[in-house]
């Protein structure tokens, strides 16, 4: 293989138990002020196909986000008891989730990773965005999230 796999890193994702007072708390800490919100919710149709492993899930969670450059800070606040988000907060409590990766192509990447014998942590779309997230962290060091699509369109802009 002579190309790297990944030509991106565009997101930080951090699991926390209140997105709006977090995404606050960087407002008041780090002034960062710009901040962005999307719910998801697959059975109101907001979210479709997530998965917790290979077993599909109704998902539900309040995001916040904010570009920091070309990377994206997002806070996830779980909302339900069977996302690997909120498996996360329950056995590790607020912290570092995943860092997403953008690649030229995903189809060839997610197949490289299975290939690989990388197990599948959760996967979803959103808007017009699909993703699969990868326990790469005995090799890696953290969880790896492929991801492929459009940036999202906020629900809400602004805080509270």
């Amino acid at each position: 293989m002579d190309q790297p796999l990944f030509n991106q890193v565009v997101q930080i994702g951090i699991v926390v138990r209140d997105a709006e007072a977090t995404a606050r708390r960087y407002r008041d800490l780090l002034n960062l002020t710009d901040w962005h919100f999307n719910e998801v919710d697959t059975e109101k149709c907001l979210g479709f196909n997530f998965r917790n492993g290979e077993r599909p899930i109704a998902a539900r969670a309040l995001i916040a986000w904010l570009s920091i450059g070309n990377v994206e800070l997002e806070l996830i606040e779980p909302r339900d008891e069977d996302s690997v988000y909120a498996e996360f907060l329950r056995e590790q409590g607020p912290g570092l989730h995943h860092i997403m990766f953008v690649t030229p192509d995903y189809d060839a990447c997610v197949e490289r990773m299975h290939a690989q014998g990388v197990p599948v942590l959760g996967a979803g779309e959103l808007q017009h965005t699909r993703f699969q997230l990868f326990d790469t962290q005995s090799d890696l060091g953290l969880i790896c999230e492929i991801a492929e699509g459009e940036p999202l369109i906020p629900d809400q802009s602004g805080l509270k």
